[in-house]
């Protein structure tokens, strides 16, 4: 048998370099991992202190030994994924690749661990030059006595960094990406405790069980859009955060979703290499998906709901007070209320019943008025099919409804919706109908003078032609213009 041959396989250091560099999205993330590795190594408190110069991460955790620090060295370590649970507080360890040593030499000429551990106080310094020039691969560590002041937990330090670090940078990483809400754990940026960002609103809590595992976090409805800097869902796993999301529900819904914030924790994802998603084709991923675009949407339809009833609130409100306005103006011109033929044209057009909150007014009417009607009940009127077939019938229910009794007329109106296209108002029988989709009416809605005056114009525009006597178009617009004058209280 031939003898084998074997060749070596090499990685040039330069490499580990370029790798930490492009697995990790900026070198600063790296003190998000030391952060994190306090975590896991169960510390109460962080400290990251951030110099021109110098970038130090301490902690009061277990502290690391020969062998911890040896583990942390080590690329891809199975560690944390073997001890998956901390001994001290139980946490689910949230571990990574371990290439962000060299990341963070992307960012420091010099990385310095200092652990306190038992009774010994070990030190390893990583020189990006010594290390790169050196053939060999071995870091070396000094091991001490600990001494009564010194504490046990861990020193991380970045020397002589070669790019300027924005604080306020570092902040927005670390409030992202470590567990601020877990119980017993406090993070610290020169000496400011740095905490989870809450927004005012309505919580809805998370709890789902899954074949795949559990997901909890909350749903906050906030109450002032301008709290959410970024809409969304928080997507964690091990309480870090991985991406925001809507769950594509922002194409189906516009109305709230500038509201959406809160976090939701899923330790089961799997991730790309960068941790920067997750692995969307994977079964696990599909169903968290699914679960979240329906809790998402069952949020967003109650504020939809909630958003209608407020509409419908004001919309009431202020037909109800046009409708006043309305009726005053009426009494003052008693000649304008629709009579004699037009009110039994009227009254046959409109049989349909309407329910509604009626206003009611009653004006004395005149002798020769009620000879009218009493005469015009008596003929037929010839105009009366042809005006039918003119009249284009509404079978919609209207959001708000108001009406005007006179005698036996009640002049209805309502505000329905016809579509962006249709008609701005239009009648049926002794009906008004305003549209409240048309542009006019959605300029004006949050402008509560305008929206009074376009409502006013429109209802006494179909009052004057409700008539149906034969005037000029200037008489017309003069009638109109008398009524709306009255109806503003003579303004």
């Amino acid at each position: 048998m031939d003898k084998k041959n074997t060749i070596k396989i090499t990685v040039d250091k330069s490499h580990l370099f370029t790798l930490g560099e492009k697995i990790y999205r900026e070198s600063i993330e790296f003190v998000r991992e030391l952060v994190n590795n306090a975590y896991d190594a169960d510390a109460t408190e962080v400290r990251v202190n951030v110099s021109a110069k110098r970038i130090t991460v301490m902690d009061n955790g277990s502290g690391m030994n020969e062998r911890g620090l040896t583990q942390f060295f080590v690329i891809g370590s199975e560690e944390k994924k073997l001890r998956k649970v901390s001994p001290r507080f139980g946490r689910k360890r949230i571990g990574q690749f371990g290439i962000g040593k060299f990341s963070a030499l992307a960012l420091a000429d010099q990385f310095v661990v200092e652990s306190v551990k038992g009774k010994f106080k070990y030190e390893v310094i990583f020189d990006r030059q010594d290390w790169q020039q050196s053939d060999n691969w071995e870091l070396p560590i000094r091991k001490e006595k600990a001494t009564a002041l010194d504490q046990e937990g861990t020193q991380m330090m970045l020397n002589r960094l070669t790019k300027s670090v924005s604080i306020a940078e570092i902040e927005k990483y670390l409030r992202q990406s470590v567990p601020l809400r877990a119980k017993k754990f406090a993070v610290y940026l020169n000496n400011s405790r740095i905490t989870a960002k809450t927004v005012a609103g309505k919580i809805i809590p998370i709890k789902i069980n899954t074949i795949y595992g559990s997901v909890e976090g909350q749903v906050v409805v906030a109450l002032n859009a301008r709290d959410v800097n970024e809409p969304g869902l928080e997507c964690r796993v091990k309480e870090v955060f991985i991406k925001r999301d809507l769950f594509g529900l922002e194409r189906k819904y516009h109305q709230g979703i500038n509201r959406i914030a809160g976090y939701v924790n899923v330790n089961f994802l799997p991730l790309i290499s960068a941790r920067s998603d997750f692995i969307i084709d994977s079964p696990e991923y599909k169903l968290f998906r699914q679960l979240m675009s329906a809790e998402l949407e069952a949020v967003l339809k109650d504020i939809k709901k909630q958003k209608d009833t407020k509409n419908l609130h004001k919309i009431t409100k202020e037909l109800q007070a046009t409708m006043k306005q309305i009726r005053e103006a009426l009494m003052l011109n008693p000649d304008f209320v629709p009579q004699g033929r037009s009110i039994t044209r009227l009254k046959k057009a409109g049989k349909k019943k309407i329910s509604a909150a009626s206003a009611v007014i009653t004006p004395p009417m005149k002798k020769q008025e009620a000879a009218d009607e009493k005469a015009d009940d008596s003929q037929p009127d010839k105009n009366k099919q042809s005006e039918d077939k003119k009249l284009e019938k509404i079978d919609v229910k209207p959001l708000a409804l108001k009406r005007i009794r006179i005698k036996k007329l009640g002049i209805s109106c309502g505000i329905v919706s016809l579509g962006e296209t249709g008609p701005e108002v239009m009648s049926q029988g002794n009906a008004i109908y305003i549209n409240q989709d048309h542009a006019l009416y959605q300029r004006f809605y949050k402008k509560r003078d305008q929206l009074t005056l376009h409502l006013l114009r429109l209802l006494t525009q179909e009052i004057v032609l409700m008539k149906k006597l034969r005037i000029t178009a200037p008489e017309a617009f003069a009638w109109q213009s008398k009524l709306l004058t009255d109806a503003m209280g003579g303004k």
